[in-house]
């Protein structure tokens, strides 16, 4: 279709995913591959033969860390000074994802991390946040940063789009890069989490899960909104 084709050319973003094992990049290299035709897409990988038309950073860690993610959009953030898009390698078929690759979101301002979901943490009362274990261990966190009792919504990590704010970029960047050690350290591989609880998917496969918390905190402490993202809506 040429007229979605220019469409997404005319849209003009920057995008980025982490993509590790083989198993993984075959899987999802196709999908990825063909954004790539029409956006600039940067994908952290081991194995970057499965992505000829997009940028390549090689991810040479030994382990699997999710908060790799927001080292991988500060760098291309880095690099280009310029509002960088990340999804998860598994979420090409997203439909807010889909929107932004189509141009049918309602526009971003310069201001704002947009997001695929917000947690209005909040909004809750802290009986019903501690009911939560990782949100037990956030806190402590917060405590050990110096942000005791700051509570701050938090941002889902599949689809994150951060803006560059030129007199915020430097000390967000630095902030949240500083804590990686931190968050590998309380959300780690083949942690045993209370119950049912969604952390024990992502404690089998690496560390560093959770990190919308690093993110959400220094967004917070910056005065930078959380947004979700949104359908373009049209008055008639």
């Amino acid at each position: 279709n040429l007229h979605l084709a220019l469409n997404l050319c005319q849209n003009n973003m920057i995008f980025c995913t982490l993509s590790i094992g083989e198993d993984w990049c075959k899987k999802y290299s196709n999908k990825i591959d063909n954004i790539g035709k029409l956006h600039e897409v940067y994908v952290y990988t081991d194995f970057g033969e499965y992505f000829p038309n997009c940028n390549i950073i090689k991810y040479t860690r030994n382990d699997f860390s999710y908060f790799e993610k927001l080292v991988l959009l500060f760098e291309v953030m880095s690099k280009h000074k310029k509002r960088v898009t990340y999804f998860d390698c598994d979420s090409t078929e997203e439909p807010k994802l889909q929107m932004i690759l189509n141009n049918l979101h309602n526009p971003f301002d310069k201001e704002s991390i947009y997001t695929y979901s917000i947690f209005p943490n909040e909004d809750f009362a802290h009986s019903l946040i501690v009911r939560n274990p990782s949100f037990v261990v956030l806190m402590e966190v917060h405590k050990q940063l110096g942000f005791e009792n700051f509570v701050c919504d938090y941002t889902h990590e599949r689809i994150l789009s951060i803006p560059y704010i030129s007199n915020k970029f430097k000390i967000l960047k630095e902030n949240v890069l500083s804590v990686q050690s931190i968050w590998e350290t309380n959300w780690p591989k083949g942690k045993k989490w209370e119950g049912t609880h969604e952390c024990n998917k992502w404690s089998q496969i690496g560390c560093g899960y959770g990190e919308g918390g690093a993110l959400s905190l220094y967004a917070k402490k910056l005065e930078i909104k959380l947004k979700e993202i949104s359908p373009r809506t049209t008055l008639i």
